[in-house]
């Protein structure tokens, strides 16, 4: 397993071009060896002990990866969830259910080793992409407090010394898309480069909106803009330097910050369908579908960012001292008709969204081993910080205004981790590996108002504030059963900082952190002379003080969202990839998730409407307002899903390249909220995608053109029961939807 080169695929093709790092015309078949960083250190992806999916920038063009949203058809176990411009990722039975400013994901992402620190930013578009890794299972000793559930590690391109290179795509598609990206890449000198990449990509909405003829008003449309330019400079061979600045907008109507239809609801527990608190004056069709809707007040997602990372390395010959240093800006603002009808004022309305605004700063520091010897080691540093207003936002007639009553101060986050990771070869196919990090972690909620004086302001220093502390670690065995399979078992813990929420009548005034020790053994082959890829692993996450999305009623029509510490939940389950060259010109690849994951003894606030929900709350008893989910499960969890992925390289007489490609998608039945009553349920679907691809003789110029979800398959990726605080026996369903179908045709053109 520590024979880099014996992965490699040499790859043939008329000319020499090599297309999607497949092999056509091969002569020595093999599957690409793809080298990882996810152990913080470059490793085959075989040789790393945990479970981890590797995309290289082919990859991520066959499977028409361009956000996270689609990830979840190529990674076994990850589910994506979505509300609005939120994202709510999902794997090995924990969720992301607090979303915005003060949220923070379980399944941590990262670009070029930054943190993305919102559900809001998560959504970010690939641009000139290198390779993307998954790993699946709490990475709490290298990553920190939020990889919690996994870690996404997004790797863009390096400018090159070597060529002049670039490339320009544009697509064409269904709901008027119009995409064109490029990349340019500028070698100035023998030690510095420049690399450019620009992205434009907009659509109508996949939401028809019927309130307004046209499609202005259509929901879920997107007009983004992303630029981002890097600068490495190499005097020595010792040291190199890269810094990258980078731009979005996104400019849209969005759809709702918790989702956009009210689907259903439960008034003394049983359950009606539809929205159950409309308007007397909204009309009787208002949703006629899960993407045709009616909505006269009008909605947006505008979201801006700007960052700049500066990336050190030195090579110190015994080790790599490596520093990265970040800042970034981000302002976002979204609104929705919070009556989700075309009833109520149009104009005005007490409660439409937010906006927010915060800056981040961030600083890593890595000590790597050379690797040279038995012994491999790494120590680092890391601090986050986080300064963030955010506020509910009003209408008054028709202007989206910041109500007095909520302009509070900034929220505040600060994170401080020291680590240490290393790897021991006790013989030449035996190694020990280990690690620890000890973690600080400070919260301060928004400084309140000061009501003396009139309007009234922020006093500055009175938030709330919350410490926490933790110490993780991580233990396990790697041994060598041949030269190509290797054998692992690793224990290890992780941990989601606790928070503080806002003071309100019988709400806890803080949380503390979630926890979780995951137990994980693994096989990882390579077979069939490199042809077949075959990793298994078998995984045991017993979770505790699990973080609750809960509700409070506040009086006078209102309801407010709050986080408690909700109990436990025990997670088991195996999941097996497969890549497979079967024969010239065919490439094969699968992944297959078995997930039995249940909560224990856990309790959220009680819910009005649900009745007694079959014995799990007592509406009667005030000492105990408490809705008991202990063997339920939780959201976004099915039981089992699969996907393949086939390709299979057709050469022709002018020798180009015809490359049809299917990929499918098979999920079980799930519940979109940890609430498991009818209504949230989602049964087993297959969602598929279907690709023809052209590439010429010289592999410069290819066209493709694309069905996604075939099907056209509606999907529940988040719904949440709560109270909306108007009706008081009532528990609404709120839902997000996913896309409905849609196609494409695209070319690109290359020059390296």
């Amino acid at each position: 397993m520590r024979n880099p080169g014996k992965y490699l695929r040499n790859v043939i093709l008329a000319g020499g071009a090599v297309l999607f790092g497949q092999s056509v015309l091969a002569q020595d078949l093999a599957i690409e060896e793809i080298v990882v960083t996810a152990s913080k250190r470059s490793q085959s992806i075989q040789d790393v002990s945990t479970s981890v999916s590797a995309f290289n920038e082919d990859d991520l063009k066959l499977g028409g990866i361009e956000d996270v949203s689609r990830l979840e058809h190529m990674v076994p176990g990850l589910r994506f969830g979505q509300s609005g411009h939120e994202v709510r990722l999902a794997m090995r039975g924990t969720r992301t259910n607090n979303v915005g400013t003060e949220a923070e994901q379980v399944v941590g992402i990262f670009e070029d080793g930054v943190y993305v620190p919102t559900t809001t930013q998560a959504l970010g578009a690939y641009v000139d992409v290198e390779r993307i890794e998954v790993l699946r299972g709490p990475q709490g000793t290298l990553y920190g407090r939020n990889t919690f559930g996994g870690t996404i590690n997004i790797i863009t391109n390096e400018p090159s010394f070597e060529n002049v290179e670039y490339d320009v795509s544009g697509l064409l598609g269904a709901y008027s898309r119009y995409r064109v990206e490029g990349m340019l890449n500028l070698p100035l000198g023998d030690t510095f480069a420049v690399r450019l990449a620009a992205l434009s990509d907009t659509h109508d909405g996949y939401i028809e909106n019927t309130n307004q003829p046209g499609t202005a008003d259509d929901l879920n449309d997107k007009d983004m803009q992303f630029f981002r330019a890097t600068l490495r400079w190499q005097p020595t061979d010792t040291f190199d330097a890269s810094l990258r600045v980078a731009s979005s907008t996104v400019d849209s109507n969005g759809s709702a910050i918790w989702g956009y239809q009210q689907i259903g609801g439960y008034v003394g527990g049983v359950y009606r369908q539809g929205h159950q608190y409309a308007p007397a004056d909204a009309s009787g069709n208002f949703d006629q579908g899960p993407w045709k809707v009616s909505r006269n007040l009008a909605s947006l997602a505008d979201v801006e960012s700007t960052s700049a990372t500066l990336s050190l390395n030195w090579d110190w010959n015994f080790a790599t001292l490596k520093v990265i240093y970040n800042f970034t800006d981000f302002e976002g603002q979204q609104q929705y008709d919070s009556d989700y009808s075309d009833g109520g004022d149009a104009l005005n309305n007490g409660f439409t969204g937010w906006d927010s605004a915060q800056e981040t700063w961030s600083a890593e520091v890595q000590l790597v081993s050379s690797g040279e010897g038995p012994l491999e080691w790494l120590l680092g540093y890391y601090y986050y910080e986080l300064t963030a207003n955010w506020n509910w936002n009003a209408l008054e007639n028709g202007e989206w205004i910041e109500p007095y009553w909520d302009r509070q101060g900034d929220y505040v986050s600060d994170s401080v981790g020291y680590f240490a990771n290393a790897s021991y070869g006790l013989t030449d196919r035996l190694r020990f590996i280990g690690g620890v990090r000890y973690a600080e972690d400070t919260k301060g909620q928004r400084d309140p108002l000061d009501w003396s004086v009139w309007p009234p302001v922020p006093r500055p220093g009175d938030g709330e504030k919350g410490e926490w502390d933790k110490t993780l670690w991580k233990a396990g065995i790697e041994y060598d059963l041949t030269p190509d399979v290797m054998a692992y078992g690793v224990a290890s813990t992780g941990y989601r900082a606790g928070g503080i929420n806002f003071i309100a009548p019988n709400v806890p005034l803080s949380y503390a952190p979630e926890e979780v020790t995951a137990f994980e053994a693994g096989l990882k082959s390579t077979l069939q002379d490199g042809r077949l890829v075959v990793n298994v692993a078998a995984f045991a996450n017993q979770y505790r003080d699990m973080h609750a999305q809960s509700f409070i009623y506040l009086g006078g029509g209102g309801v407010s969202e709050f986080t408690e510490n909700g109990g436990e939940l025990d997670a088991q389950g195996l999941e097996v990839e497969v890549k497979w060259l079967p024969a010239e010109n065919w490439d094969v690849s699968g992944w297959v998730s078995f997930l039995d994951a249940e909560f224990g003894e856990y309790n959220v606030s009680r819910l009005a409407g649900l009745g007694n929900a079959g014995g799990r709350q007592d509406l009667n008893d005030p000492q105990r307002p408490l809705l008991s989910l202990e063997g339920w499960a939780p959201a976004l969890s099915p039981e089992f899903s699969t996907g393949l992925q086939v390709s299979h390289d057709v050469v022709l007489g002018n020798g180009s390249v015809l490359t049809p490609f299917l990929q499918t998608t098979y999920t079980g039945k799930y519940y979109a909220h940890d609430v498991n009553v009818p209504g949230v349920d989602q049964g087993a679907h297959t969602k598929s995608d279907l690709r023809l691809i052209w590439t010429s003789a010289n592999s410069r110029i290819q066209a493709q053109a694309f069905v996604l979800n075939v099907e056209d398959e509606a999907v529940l990726n988040r719904v949440v029961v709560f109270n909306p605080g108007g009706t008081v026996d009532l528990a609404s369903l709120q839902a997000h939807w996913n896309n409905p179908r849609t196609w494409g045709v695209s070319v690109t053109y290359s020059f390296y």
